[in-house]
């Protein structure tokens, strides 16, 4: 079915749960009440959506509160457990390969060195970074017992501009890196061929300065503010301007 306005009830049912969770993710534990005035949704919808998500394990009760003369609210949050994700930062002398829980918690991390004292274009060897990536998430799921397919993606920050061809096409994530040597390397596809993971789970790759400026506004220092600007300063600057629309 679609609406007079294009969209069809799954994109609706889609927003809405977007909604619930991003308010959660970011604002809870939250009860169902305070749920509908964060989002704009109707307590019928705010309960239908929740009533989903908790059947599907993604949301969970997390105490209660005091109403106003009525029962206690119950709050509630993300749950931990629903999903695992992977953030690698491929800095100027190591690779960091951390694995979170949904709330972000950290469950694991493994590092690498990429030696400083040998030549800038063999000190981020493309191979080499390929490599203690490989490495790094085979160890990190490892030690945390968790399994690759409960996975939700793998997140990666890098030295350079990042080139994402036709938003999905053949190839992925390209990566040119004046300060490191990389000439339009499909950091991606190599990835892909080279880390033992299943099919379906995503790589996001994206610059350093870029995904650690939208770090900082969701959870950091810019948490809360119209804009904020980042500037990393290394062998080569990098800088993130983050701004409402």
């Amino acid at each position: 079915m679609t609406r007079p306005n294009g969209r069809t009830v799954r994109d609706l049912r889609r927003e809405n749960r977007t909604a619930v969770l991003r308010r959660l993710y970011f604002d809870g534990p939250m009860s169902r009440f305070s749920l509908g005035p964060a989002t704009g949704l109707s307590s019928g919808s705010v309960s239908n959506v929740v009533a989903e998500l908790v059947a599907e394990g993604l949301v969970e009760e997390a105490g209660s509160v005091d109403s106003a003369g009525g029962r206690p609210r119950i709050l509630l949050r993300v749950a931990p457990a629903s999903g695992r994700m992977i953030g690698v930062d491929v800095g100027e002398t190591r690779v960091r390969v951390e694995l979170f829980d949904l709330t972000l918690t950290e469950l694991a991390r493994a590092e690498r060195p990429l030696d400083p004292a040998a030549a800038e274009g063999e000190r981020y060897d493309v191979g080499v970074v390929v490599g203690h990536i490989r490495e790094g998430v085979a160890e990190v799921l490892r030690t945390a017992g968790v399994p690759a397919e409960a996975l939700l993606g793998v997140g990666i920050g890098v030295p350079g501009i990042v080139e994402h061809p036709g938003d999905g096409g053949e190839g992925g994530a390209v990566v040119h890196g004046q300060t490191i040597g990389w000439d339009a390397v499909p950091l991606e596809r190599l990835l892909r061929e080279a880390v033992d993971l299943p099919a379906g789970v995503p790589f996001r790759i994206d610059n350093g300065a870029k995904t650690l400026g939208q770090a900082e506004m969701w959870f950091g220092a810019g948490r809360g503010a119209a804009s904020a600007v980042v500037v990393l300063f290394g062998s080569g600057v990098g800088a993130c301007v983050t701004s409402d629309p």
